[in-house]
């Protein structure tokens, strides 16, 4: 499981959504995330953007794809051909995710 560092952003003006700034180093080539009410103070996600910080190179190129279901996000790591990532030195990326 990656490790995270979260960060409340800000409050939208809709009613209890809020975005939450998680910022998370890779493991491996899908790798999970699981926010929780007690931890992180999220009860729902509603979407999730991932962006790649830092490490990207040849083996890990091509991006990221972010799932989610209930509070677990799943992040898929391509390398430049494609296919899933397999070195993860010095990745870094951050989720931006609306959530209540």
């Amino acid at each position: 499981m990656a490790a995270i560092t979260p960060t409340v952003v800000t409050q939208t003006p809709l009613a209890v959504k809020r975005i939450l700034v998680v910022t998370a180093t890779l493991e491996s080539a899908s790798d999970t995330i699981t926010l929780s009410l007690a931890t992180h103070g999220v009860r729902t996600i509603y979407s999730v953007v991932p962006v790649l910080e830092a490490g990207q190179d040849a083996a890990l190129l091509a991006g990221l794809r972010a799932s989610f279901s209930g509070l677990v996000i799943t992040i898929v790591s391509q390398n430049e051909a494609g296919v899933a990532a397999t070195d993860w030195t010095g990745a870094t990326i951050r989720l931006t995710c609306i959530v209540d």
